[in-house]
């Protein structure tokens, strides 16, 4: 049986828009929808959040996992997630890309800017004031 072999290939990374506020010890899971293209093939897919600038991102947390691509004779969509496990780490908003790799990235999703807000760790508890709003007798009974 004849066939022609069709090498794998990515389309763009994409990742919806939905800010979103994250503390130390929560994980970010980011969805990411991906089109392909060809032989069937395990990729990492990755994601991270930093500040992206005129030097490029700088990554502060990311995470990764491997993907089983399924053959593909047509461009077909697929989508996965990564989970990213939150650190401590200075709050404020962050940016968010993905990619899928595989040593050099294959496809990379547009940065999306301040759609990560981090916020502050929490260490003490305190409270700040106290109202009574009434008193009753109660019947023994």
């Amino acid at each position: 049986m004849g066939g022609v072999y069709v090498p794998s290939q990515f389309g763009v990374v994409f990742l919806p828009l939905a800010p979103v506020q994250v503390s130390p010890g929560d994980t970010l899971r980011v969805t990411c929808r991906y089109s392909h293209y060809g032989a069937a093939e395990d990729v990492v897919l990755y994601a991270a959040i930093g500040n992206h600038g005129w030097a490029g991102f700088d990554e502060v947390l990311k995470g990764s996992k491997t993907v089983s691509v399924p053959e593909d004779l047509a461009w077909t969509n697929h989508e996965d997630y990564v989970d990213i496990v939150v650190s401590a780490k200075a709050p404020g908003y962050y940016d968010l890309y993905a990619k899928i790799d595989g040593g050099i990235p294959r496809v990379t999703s547009p940065v999306l800017q301040d759609v990560i807000e981090l916020l502050a760790e929490v260490t003490e508890s305190e409270f700040g004031e106290i109202a009574i709003t009434g008193c009753a007798g109660v019947e023994a009974g």
